[in-house]
């Protein structure tokens, strides 16, 4: 058995969990309701399907001086911890839960390994404050503060700060706020109903739009290169301007009609894959 490098390790498994097909929207619910009732098998599909997620995540923490690998295994911990936990009759799509969960995890290792803040004068300063702001109003509201809570709290005390450099110190403090922590016990509403709807849009966004390159670009290489550059061009895509069959076939140096044949021969292609893959809930 070969023996990799680090390198070379890291590279295999990234190659490898590309691989792995995402998960549509009624297979995520399916799998998350299996889940609940104890399914392991569920359970294993559920987070491979997702490993990728914890990659792009990773990704920001690289400069932290910690092992990449180490940063992905801790994020995977969060992944397996949220979809145990996830509930899909609230409404929203895994990732937007699960990604607090993978961030935390990964701050929390990156805390234990080595203690990577070193904050200057005006910091610590404000650290002490946000301490004492998410203490006070843990202690007045008898339950854990949300983000927004401890910025209007330190607003009235004069000092402006955003609500993501509070979110960053206090998961780094570990004074993580719960996903599940009630904010209106009488209307079962949990923190997860506030971060849902105004805190996760971006970021699931932005994760999906990188998984949706990557599954394009995997897409586009069953093609030859001709349909491909084809298929770019007509269609904008990898940062190009769309461009009519006239101007494809100017560059190309071919007619507008064969362009058009090629296209329509290199779309069927694209359609199988998609289809074969399960892509269409993504790719729509």
């Amino acid at each position: 058995m070969k023996n990799f490098t680090y390198e070379e390790g890291i590279s295999y498994y990234l190659k490898l969990i590309s691989k792995i097909p995402l998960l549509t929207k009624e297979e995520e619910i399916e799998l998350a309701k299996k889940i609940q009732q104890g399914d392991k098998e569920a359970l294993q599909k559920f987070v491979q399907s997702n490993l990728r997620f914890v990659v792009n995540v990773a990704k920001q923490y690289a400069g932290y001086e910690i092992p990449f690998q180490e940063l992905i295994s801790a994020g995977n911990i969060g992944l397996i911890e949220a979809a145990k936990r996830f509930d899909p009759d609230r409404g929203v799509r895994f990732i937007s839960y699960a990604i607090w969960w993978i961030k935390q995890s990964i701050l929390q290792t990156i805390q234990t390994q080595k203690d990577i803040i070193k904050l200057p004068q005006k910091a610590s300063v404000l650290s002490t404050k946000i301490d004492k702001a998410y203490l006070n109003l843990k202690d007045t509201l008898n339950r854990e503060p949300n983000y927004k809570e401890i910025k209007e709290f330190l607003e009235k005390d004069g000092v402006e700060v955003e609500e993501e450099i509070i979110k960053n110190y206090l998961l780094i403090k570990r004074h993580s706020v719960s996903l599940d922590s009630p904010i209106n016990v009488e209307e079962g509403l949990n923190f997860i109903d506030i971060m849902s709807k105004t805190g996760t849009k971006e970021v699931e966004e932005e994760l999906v739009k990188e998984a949706l390159q990557k599954e394009l670009d995997n897409v586009l290489s069953y093609l030859s290169e001709r349909e491909r550059f084809i298929i770019i061009h007509r269609f904008g895509l990898q940062g190009n301007e769309p461009k009519t069959l006239k101007e494809v076939g100017c560059l190309l140096g071919i007619s507008r009609e064969r362009i058009r044949q090629i296209e329509i021969k290199a779309l069927k292609k694209i359609r199988v894959i998609v289809t074969k893959r399960k892509l269409k809930d993504l790719l729509t």
